[in-house]
């Protein structure tokens, strides 16, 4: 309410703001799937937070460049036979795969 932009008279309709928005994201997306494929192939510290979410068979993590809830994540889908990842830990990881959002890593 106190926002100059309350203030005008001509508002723009709910659907012209949805579709702006719309188009802003879509945007947003472009810029930040660019910006995590520079990344395919690199390696990083993973600080591991457990299983996914999105599946029981995925990990997810976040390096240092991964804000708690702002960023994406780094969900992991493949680590060495062996080892037991532990939520807590950190791990070197290689990140194979990016998407709008998130990465798809391996602990190496």
């Amino acid at each position: 309410d106190g926002a100059g932009a309350y203030a005008i008279e001509d508002k723009i309709s709910a659907r012209e703001i949805e579709r702006r928005c719309k188009h802003l994201m879509q945007i947003q997306r472009t810029i930040s799937k660019k910006k995590k494929k520079v990344l395919v192939g690199k390696e990083f510290d993973l600080l591991l937070e457990g299983t996914s979410e999105e599946s029981d068979l995925l990990l997810e993590g976040r390096t240092a460049m991964h804000a708690p809830e702002i960023d994406g994540k780094v969900l992991v889908n493949d680590a060495p036979d062996k080892l037991q990842p532990v939520a807590g830990k950190f791990y070197r990881c290689k990140i194979t795969e990016a998407h709008d959002y998130d990465l798809i890593a391996k602990i190496v």
